[in-house]
């Protein structure tokens, strides 16, 4: 009897401590999740079932191991909102896998990206001919991005204050050209930037709010 009555008190406050805990990684879908918070959750809901089920553990000590892995997810949550070095080694980058028609093959073996998985995606795409596509990127949710001719294709050339290297090479421009558009602008300081991408030959550019 006292074992059912830890249990019905236990299992609502392990909810508690599960929902506060989503609460602090913030709202995301399933497939942006990184693997890093993926590896915390799958920890945080193992203690929680622990707690659950082993009623001679007292709660404070369960407690514990889960409140540190909240504290480290927040902490890393902070951090990558503000270092995007960090952001790219947690989420990953997008990666280019067809360009103008042809594939990217140096980048597929790289990611281990197989033939098999891109026609799945052109599939789902309803793109039966590679050679239609002019881009198709593969994001960090592991979705396929596909543009054709009758698509604007865009990347954000800077983010964060950041300028994003590879990304401002796939658009066909340069950094020193991105820099003088954004001074003709009236922008000097790159920081200022929250973000910055190139359209159908336009500049699209917002601050970041003070």
């Amino acid at each position: 009897m006292e074992e059912i009555i830890a249990t019905l008190f236990r299992t609502p406050l392990m909810f508690l401590i599960i929902l506060l805990f989503f609460r602090l990684t913030g709202k995301k879908d399933v497939g942006e999740v990184s693997v890093l918070e993926i590896a915390i959750t799958l920890m945080v809901t193992d203690l929680a079932v622990i707690i659950i089920e082993d009623t001679e553990l007292s709660i404070l000590n369960g407690l514990v191991p889960i409140v540190i892995l909240i504290i480290i997810q927040y902490i890393l949550s902070y951090v990558t909102l503000k270092n995007q070095k960090t952001r790219d080694i947690m989420d990953g980058r997008p990666s280019l896998i067809i360009e103008n028609g042809r594939c990217n093959q140096v980048e597929m073996k790289k990611i281990g990206y197989t033939l098999d998985d891109l026609y799945t995606e052109l599939r789902n795409n309803n793109i039966a001919d590679i050679s239609k596509v002019q881009f198709a990127v593969l994001e960090s949710s592991g979705d396929l991005n596909v543009f054709d001719d009758q698509t604007k294709f865009s990347l954000p050339l800077i983010l964060d204050g950041v300028v994003q290297t590879e990304q401002v090479k796939i658009m066909g421009v340069n950094e020193m050209w991105l820099i003088q558009q954004l001074e003709q602008k009236g922008y000097t300081d790159l920081s200022s930037i929250f973000i910055c991408s190139y359209t159908g030959g336009n500049l699209y550019i917002e601050e970041k709010q003070k």
